[in-house]
């Protein structure tokens, strides 16, 4: 696999160019030489972890040993008002979102039919 390089700035990756300006010349497809003598560090990728379907990986880097290294957090995808109000609503009647949409749907049948 090709080494990637790069620079790191407030947990922020900036990746070199290719072609690289390097003085007055442009180098396409440069050797690792010319990068990291023009400031660049080489990058360590990794995979990311599984995850569920409310959490996803946030990736992360670090600069370590003259390497731009690659890390992951596991982050909870946050939620709406209403799905927090369903899940509340689910906890305290033991009825399933099906039940609960039903019950709102009517009662904003009923609403309607009042005005």
């Amino acid at each position: 696999m090709l080494m990637r390089y790069a620079t790191l700035s407030n947990n922020q990756i900036h990746y070199a160019p290719n072609p690289i300006k390097v003085g007055d010349r442009v180098i396409g497809n440069p050797p690792d030489s010319v990068y990291t003598e023009a400031g660049y560090l080489p990058v360590i990728e990794t995979e990311p972890p599984e995850t569920d379907e409310r959490h996803y990986a946030e990736p992360h880097w670090a600069e370590e040993n003259g390497q731009i290294v690659q890390s992951w957090a596991v982050e909870e995808i946050p939620i709406t008002e209403e799905e927090a109000l369903m899940h509340y609503a689910n906890e305290l009647t033991g009825a399933n979102d099906t039940d609960l949409i039903s019950a709102a749907e009517t009662l904003i049948e009923q609403r309607i039919k009042e005005e």
